[in-house]
């Protein structure tokens, strides 16, 4: 009984998480309304935040800027690649070109309540500048790569199911260099699930 419960339980989980990345994957690749494109003169990183799986295994890093609009006080919240601000901004915090780097990226609401409060409180120490999204929102430049990367784990979990239909067949054999590879790719799948959460 308890092992069919937890079948069960894993079931679930698998179709919340199946569900859940093919939507919001879906709903971020079609939102025109939340997506914004601004100019910026300058930009700094305010915070970085290293992810890691039960604090053992490391998973990636977020890092967020202040970027400020060409001719305004406005600043917006930006959650990008490190190789993006090396790239676009030198030493002084000055967009490397003259006329500014436009970037289009989509507003998500900080949903870790951690990361926010950390956000707002170091946003509040810095004076003159104007949020027009707000302190809870940050323009997420990756969206389009995490958006992907979802639905490739939708395509990856489908596969996953069929190859374990394929090895529960008994009349089936199948070696056991197949079967190490399923669960390479399971393990992978579930690193790739944890990363597109964070």
């Amino acid at each position: 009984m308890k092992k069919k419960l937890s079948s069960v339980f894993g079931i679930l989980v698998l179709v919340g998480l199946f569900t859940y990345f093919l939507i919001s994957a879906v709903l971020a690749l079609t939102n025109k309304k939340d997506l914004h494109t601004i100019n910026l003169a300058g930009a700094f990183e305010i915070l970085e935040v290293e992810h890691a799986i039960n604090g053992l295994i490391p998973i990636g890093t977020d890092h967020y800027y202040i970027g400020i609009e060409e001719g305004s006080y406005d600043a917006y919240i930006i959650k990008a690649s490190k190789r993006w601000f090396k790239n676009n901004f030198d030493s002084d915090y000055l967009a490397r070109d003259a006329d500014g780097i436009q970037i289009t990226a989509l507003a998500d609401k900080v949903h870790d309540g951690k990361i926010c409060r950390e956000l707002q409180s170091r946003t509040a120490q810095i004076e003159e500048l104007n949020y027009p999204l707000g302190t809870e929102y940050c323009l997420n430049k990756g969206y389009k790569v995490n958006a992907i990367m979802k639905l490739f784990i939708v395509l990856f979990v489908i596969l996953t199911i069929i190859a374990a239909i394929a090895l529960r067949k008994p009349e089936r054999k199948v070696n056991s260099v197949f079967s190490t590879c399923w669960i390479v790719g399971f393990i992978i799948a579930v690193i790739f699930m944890f990363i597109c959460l964070r």
